[in-house]
């Protein structure tokens, strides 16, 4: 696990002593009866998944992230960098008749769609 690395390189940066990993978009859905917050972190990458059925009591679920901390980031092999926009499409309005759950990286200029899985 990285800790501490900037969007654009692989080196500890210097603002996240100041503004932490910088949630960047967030965005909420409901799937399986449940509704989910997704929060995108713009400097170390990867999105986080909060069940928030209940908002007084937010349960984390899992934290996301396909960058590869041993690439270049400006190579592909680096996976996403920078999410910046995350959009949520319900099941009823999915292709794929399954939650979906689109991020937009602003650093690598690549799009990725998740799908939603249950959770329990």
């Amino acid at each position: 696990m990285f800790f501490n690395a900037g969007n654009t390189n692989n080196t500890r940066d210097d603002r996240s002593d100041n503004k932490g990993p910088e949630p960047e978009g967030v965005t909420v859905g409901e799937a399986y009866g449940r509704n989910y917050a997704f929060i995108g972190l713009e400097r170390i990458g990867g999105v986080l998944v909060y069940e928030i059925s209940d908002p007084r009591s937010p349960i984390f679920v899992q934290y996301i992230n396909n960058r590869n901390f041993m690439a270049a980031t400006n190579t592909p092999a680096a996976g996403d960098l920078g999410p910046e926009g995350l959009h949520f499409i319900s099941r009823a309005d999915s292709p794929t008749n399954t939650p979906l759950l689109v991020v937009a990286n602003e650093v690598s200029g690549t799009t990725t769609i998740y799908e939603v899985a249950r959770t329990r």
